[in-house]
């Protein structure tokens, strides 16, 4: 009976035998193929969520901005001002990532300013007054210094400022704080797209940006930009709980710290006035009919807008023209706006080369 019962389990077991090396080495392959062909797909599907998260987040911001700015009439205070203070009202714009992450992030993403070219801009006494009209009666000066190297007193080694804007060092015991409250007056600096009056005269030399290509928006030129930080009236009012961080930006902070959303003002009369009569440094379009296409694929180098062989979306607009108030936009740190235009880029006709964009 013994035997019996062995001789059952025996071949129990040799029907439960496991598998041979060559089954799972097939069993492995068949796997890495399916891991192979998925694994892209899923990464796609990760872009997209981050798209998806960040055009939510800016469609929230610009309800209740809507809601706030039809309750009061009035842009909300204490945004925040993307400069850094290196002297007595003497400013520059703070580090743009080089991209590279062995030397410590920066302050602004590469992206944010390859679509807006911002450049240096003295508001005068007609544009300081216009803003506290709109209720931006103080800001606070963001004061990053990301590009400091204390150990060395200087600019950190192997940095170089975008579109060659240079950048000063500034001692640890002569840096203003962070997110410092100013008041916004005549000579106070701030962040303008494209270009900036070099002083706080009536009639300045602006400093123009002159890359004809890879614009995120042409109608912004001349308008400031400001941030969204945790100090804004929405929060403070309560109609905001927090300020909201864009998901690309936190999977950037190796390369990046600034992370908050942006509102693009309005072209202010003050300003408009202001480019109408000062100097535009190399820039030889007419100002008043600036001549833009939109593209996804960059075109061919020398692209006649004239003639439009690829059959680009073309825009002709006006910066010595101002804008109503309640024209603002809002983008995030990347510089995407929302919503967003029918194509990824912009190419503008600066140098006015027979509506050519070199």
């Amino acid at each position: 009976m013994h035997a019996s019962i062995a001789k059952k389990l025996a071949k129990k077991m040799k029907r439960q035998a496991g598998f041979t090396l060559l089954e799972i080495l097939v069993v492995l392959t068949i796997m890495g193929f399916l891991i192979a062909m998925v694994a892209p797909r899923l990464a796609g599907i990760s872009g997209d969520a981050v798209d998806t998260v960040c055009d939510s987040n800016q469609n929230r911001m610009v309800s209740m901005m809507s809601g706030y700015f039809e309750k009061t009439s009035r842009f909300p205070n204490k945004l925040t001002n993307l400069v850094e203070e290196i002297g007595a009202n003497t400013y520059q714009l703070p580090a743009v990532s080089d991209d590279d992450p062995d030397n410590g992030p920066e302050t602004l993403a590469s992206e944010f300013m390859d679509r807006n070219h911002f450049r240096m801009h003295y508001l005068n006494a007609r544009e300081a007054a216009e803003l506290k009209t709109l209720g931006i009666v103080s800001v606070l000066n963001l004061n990053a210094y990301d590009a400091m190297d204390d150990d060395n007193g200087a600019v950190k080694s192997g940095f170089t400022q975008a579109d060659d804007l240079g950048y000063t060092y500034v001692a640890a015991n002569a840096r203003n704080a962070s997110m410092d409250s100013v008041l916004i007056d005549s000579g106070i600096a701030v962040a303008m797209v494209g270009m900036g009056a070099e002083d706080n005269a009536d009639d300045p030399t602006f400093d123009v940006h002159t890359d004809e290509r890879n614009w995120g928006e042409p109608d912004w030129f001349g308008r400031i930009v400001l941030g969204f930080g945790p100090e804004n009236g929405l929060v403070t009012s309560g109609i905001v709980a927090n300020a909201a961080h864009c998901p690309g930006g936190i999977q950037n902070t190796d390369n990046v710290t600034y992370n908050d959303y942006n509102i693009v003002l309005p072209r202010l009369e003050a300003t408009a006035e202001r480019i109408e009569t000062g100097t535009l440094t190399d820039f030889t379009a007419t100002p008043s009919k600036l001549v833009a296409v939109a593209y996804d694929d960059e075109p061919a180098a020398d692209y006649v807008i004239a003639t439009n062989g690829d059959n680009l979306k073309v825009r002709t607009f006006d910066i010595t023209t101002a804008q109503p108030k309640w024209q603002y936009a809002t983008q995030c740190p990347e510089g995407h706006m929302f919503p967003a235009d029918d194509e990824e880029f912009w190419g503008i006709d600066i140098a006015g080369t027979v509506g050519n964009i070199d």
